[in-house]
């Protein structure tokens, strides 16, 4: 059982500057985080706040100007580049506002990929890959091609292939920023019912306010810093 208080993701001193042309933007400013096992966290704030720097920080893709970045005690820019991406595929469900596919296979087989790739046979791949799709009540879209679904059907697609190597931890990344209500409620319902049920850590970032009451802990950015960090439910 996962320990409550253990601390999975926590950044430390962490800055990031890009320069457009001559010019030095400071997108990330000292930010200091703890996120913790079994946390529904949500980061708001508006376009250009540095939330999805911050994530991809976070999950290694973009190498901070300064600071450190810990996943469970691991630095992880003192590892290889290819280090970060095994990290990545291994530990951290990563759900992003457009899904990517391999626009020749079915539901099952995009949704298998990660397994197949680590090396895992077909039929134990596809086996879990439909146990997952049931679990989620989208085993119906098993044999669909990515292409014929709609984009909250895409998104829960998605979600399935993010839980397909078991993270400790799913990262969502305005996962609904592109659907209609109806698709963007059935979204978040089911991160809740994943954080809730499975005892998951879900770091959502979104700038959508509507998504403020869902987890139990809130975080809001403004100019690249942590403005207000608060718990509630």
């Amino acid at each position: 059982m996962q320990n409550q208080h253990e601390i999975i993701i926590e950044t430390e001193n962490l800055g990031k500057t890009f320069f457009v042309g001559s010019r030095e933007i400071e997108v990330l400013k000292d930010v200091n985080l703890k996120i913790f096992s079994t946390e529904f966290v949500v980061i708001f704030g508006p376009s250009g706040c540095g939330k999805s720097t911050l994530l991809n920080t976070i999950i290694g893709l973009e190498k901070p100007t300064h600071g450190k970045v810990f996943t469970r005690n691991q630095e992880i820019y003192a590892l290889t580049e290819d280090e970060r991406g095994i990290l990545r595929s291994k530990k951290m469900g990563i759900i992003h506002q457009m899904s990517y596919w391999v626009k020749a296979l079915n539901v099952l087989e995009n949704v298998a990929m990660p397994l197949l790739i680590e090396g895992e046979k077909q039929h134990r791949a596809f086996l879990h890959a439909e146990k997952i799709l049931e679990e989620l009540s989208i085993i119906n879209l098993a044999d669909q091609l990515p292409n014929q679904l709609s984009g909250g059907e895409q998104q829960k697609v998605a979600l399935a292939r993010a839980l397909i190597t078991n993270p400790w931890i799913i990262i969502a990344d305005e996962p609904a920023g592109n659907l209609d209500s109806k698709s963007a409620d059935e979204m978040m319902n089911l991160l809740v019912r994943l954080n809730k049920e499975t005892k998951r850590t879900i770091v959502l970032v979104t700038h959508n306010q509507d998504c403020w009451e869902l987890g139990n802990r809130r975080l809001e950015m403004k100019d690249g810093q942590i403005i207000k960090d608060e718990y509630h439910g």
